[in-house]
């Protein structure tokens, strides 16, 4: 059957609205791509949020609606061949010339369309793993290995910008079975990375060992470097280094289409470095801002004082440990509530009128601090508290919250009252020195009573009772303050503590309440140097009534402590066997006689010399005692 001149036409026609309807779909494809090429600025750290992904997206789907047209054009096509095929030998040479160059067109536009359609779904995968991982280490792994690929590369190395000093330090080298290469193993052409970094010019040479520019390099002839493609990263409008890849075997390797490729690929890569740098130094920041956090919370964690914030509202927002255990509150159960109803159980505290007054009345600044004396828990004793509160305003004069400082004086307010104590008990019996000791370690103190070894001395006037008959009892009084003043000072210098003056006699003890490894020579010393007190006190007064001491040593166990009414007079003394019997030797004493027992000679045989006196026998003592005079002190 033969073919109209319409038939013909109508064909072409029908060509020719494929031809357009391909060329249209070609041009929709490279304008999408173009966008994807310049709109790769800025920095998004979600795949969701990166544009670059949108526009591959949309790309994709420009791309599959060209799918579908493509097929329905075919569905076409074959019907236009199979109408020409059956009229085939009524149709013109002129015909079959059109025909066979809008079929040759269609066939170019087809594959042009294929080609494009791989190129965007080549690049929204790159895209993907990408921005798969914001780790700078992963990143620029992927990096490398995706342009490998991307090119078909023997190998490639990266090169950054530091954004500190600015120079240029090598990153990474990878080869094409995805192996990192050491520095030192990587030979390339360093001039030509730096030449690219400087002007921002993509570098391609098919053959690197006959470009005018690169066979200059000497790197280039030494490491037999054949095809070169390298391009920068540029991100922001600046550039933060560049990607290089070669091939030492095969020339011609790279062409303008990979030139082309490796641009849009560096534009993406650049985004992601640059992402990727910034999450590090965010993560950086983060770390820097945790330690700081951390430092700070140990220091409050660590303050002695009770701290305690409130947001504007009233709302608790700090509650540090020292404030949990002088509030005896949990930190859970008090953060996030309002602050009337965290200490609504604690009214003798006045923490909520306190913390009211501040947030009404008050402006920023401390107020004048507040003392309280109260229980808080039944049982545990009053307390002593000091507290200020703070409200907490902004630059602009807007209240932001109070802070509550909590000062606990309690143990203070306790040990200075022991510190009086024990300043109130001793500084008429022991010397000057020995009060602040006992003050600086209260707790050396045992007020309520202990036995441990001491030794005694007792000291007494021999003929009081006579003494007393002849002279006047001031005069008695006078002189009996004289000695006793002369052998205080003997005691005191030893650091012995008079317990006791009962009437003419003085009972001084050691060992206590301060513990002296050495006091029985302490006790020996200070008899010996009373009794030379004495003497010379009456050599220098010849004139005046001359009277005699006795005197008495004993070491061994006794009760020491306070003794007396509570609240009203008490002692520091001790009771025992061990005083009983250095009174006895001080009675059976001579005129200014010092008489031992053997406990105490024990203990200080090498710095004495005594004489033995004949076996005493004393009240409740079944065996008779062995007495030595002291003879002096070596």
């Amino acid at each position: 059957m033969a073919v109209s001149p319409d038939g013909v036409l109508k064909a072409s026609s029908d060509l020719r609205v494929v031809g357009d309807t391909l060329r249209n779909i070609s041009r929709s494809l490279h304008e999408q791509t173009q966008k994807l090429e310049v709109a790769v600025e800025g920095r998004y750290a979600r795949e969701g949020d990166d544009p670059r992904v949108r526009l591959l997206n949309d790309a994709l789907h420009v791309s599959r609606i060209a799918d579908i047209e493509l097929g329905r054009l075919n569905q076409t096509i074959q019907r236009i061949m199979q109408t020409l095929q059956g009229q085939a030998g009524g149709v013109s040479s002129t015909s079959r010339a059109i025909f066979e160059r809008e079929r040759e067109e269609l066939t170019s536009s087809i594959i042009t369309l294929t080609q494009q359609k791989s190129e965007q779904e080549t690049l929204y995968e790159i895209a993907r793993t990408l921005n798969s991982t914001l780790e700078l280490d992963e990143v620029l792994r992927l990096v490398m290995d995706c342009v490998i690929e991307f090119v078909n590369a023997e190998r490639g190395f990266l090169m950054l910008v530091n954004p500190q000093s600015g120079t240029v330090e090598f990153t990474i080298a990878r080869d094409k079975k995805a192996r990192t290469i050491d520095e030192g193993a990587f030979k390339i052409s360093r001039g030509a990375v730096m030449r690219v970094i400087s002007n921002r010019e993509t570098l391609l040479a098919d053959d690197a060992m006959l470009d005018d520019v690169l066979k200059a390099n000497a790197s280039v002839m030494a490491y037999g470097i054949r095809s070169v493609l390298c391009a920068p990263l540029i991100v922001r409008d600046a550039c933060i280094g560049a990607v290089y890849v070669d091939s030492r075997i095969n020339a011609n390797l790279f062409g303008p289409k990979h030139r082309d490729m490796l641009n849009a690929f560096c534009n993406q890569a650049a985004i992601a470095i640059d992402n990727a740098r910034l999450f590090a130094d965010l993560n950086k920041a983060i770390q820097k801002v945790r330690e700081d956090k951390k430092y700070m919370d140990n220091i409050f964690a660590s303050i002695a004082n009770g701290v305690v914030t409130t947001d504007p509202l009233g709302i608790i927002t700090t509650f540090n440990e020292a404030a949990s255990v002088i509030l005896k509150l949990s930190p859970t159960f008090v953060v996030g509530q309002h602050y009337t109803q965290a200490f609504q159980h604690m009214p003798q505290l006045g923490l909520i009128e306190l913390l009211g007054t501040a947030i009404t009345e008050h402006e920023h600044g401390t107020r004048v601090p507040r003392a309280v004396d109260c229980e808080i828990t039944k049982g545990e004793g009053v307390i002593n508290l000091i507290m200020s509160v703070s409200s907490l305003r902004d630059t602009q004069g807007e209240p932001i919250g109070t802070a509550l400082v909590i000062d606990d004086r309690t143990e203070l307010t306790r040990s200075e009252a022991k510190a009086e104590q024990v300043r109130r008990i001793f500084e008429q019996y022991v010397h000057p020195n020995v009060v602040k000791q006992l003050i600086k370690d209260p707790m050396a103190l045992n007020l309520g009573g202990e036995t441990r070894e001491i030794s005694v001395i007792f000291a007494d006037i021999r003929g009081y009772t006579r003494l007393s008959e002849s002279i006047a009892p001031e005069q008695v009084m006078n002189l009996l303050n004289s000695y006793l003043e002369i052998m205080v000072k003997e005691v005191w210098d030893e650091e012995g503590t008079i317990t006791a003056f009962m009437g003419d006699a003085l009972m001084a003890i050691f060992n206590a309440p301060l513990s002296q490894e050495d006091h029985a020579l302490r006790a020996i010393r200070a008899a010996w140097k009373m009794r030379m007190a004495v003497l010379n006190y009456q050599r220098q007064h010849a004139q005046g009534i001359q009277i005699s001491f006795g005197f008495g040593v004993n070491t061994d166990r006794a009760t020491i402590g306070n003794i007396g009414s509570q609240g009203r007079i008490q002692n520091y003394t001790a009771i025992g066997d061990a005083v009983n019997v250095a009174a006895r030797l001080q009675s059976n004493a001579s005129d200014n006689n010092i008489l031992l027992n053997n406990s105490t000679l024990d203990r200080v045989r090498d710095a004495v010399r005594v004489a033995q006196m004949a076996p005493l026998y004393v009240k409740n003592k079944s065996a008779p005692l062995n007495v030595w005079c002291l003879m002096g002190v070596l």
